[in-house]
């Protein structure tokens, strides 16, 4: 089941990049970061967090999701490296 999941999450992962890289030539470059804090899903529902970090001009992606149930505990957790082209913007 865990890995079902973090299938799902990659899945999802991917169409996000397919949607945003067609962007990456419309924007700024300038963001406000908003304060962000983690709150846990409904009862007897799985929540998936989803971080990506890359290495500006190796063309290296790398994501990380962690699981977790509706008391907030880790349940599983995945991390992954790529090969894509994208920018800190995305």
């Amino acid at each position: 089941m865990p890995r079902q999941i973090g299938r799902h999450a990659f899945d999802a992962w991917n169409d996000w990049y397919s949607v945003h890289k067609l962007q990456s030539n419309n924007v700024s470059g300038t963001t406000k970061a908003d304060l962000v804090r983690w709150e846990k899903p409904a009862l007897d529902w799985v929540k998936c967090n989803v971080d990506v970090a890359f290495v500006a001009g190796s063309g290296r992606t790398s994501m990380g999701l962690c699981f977790r149930n509706d008391n907030g505990h880790f349940m599983a957790g995945m991390t992954q490296w790529q090969q894509t082209v994208i920018s800190s913007v995305e």
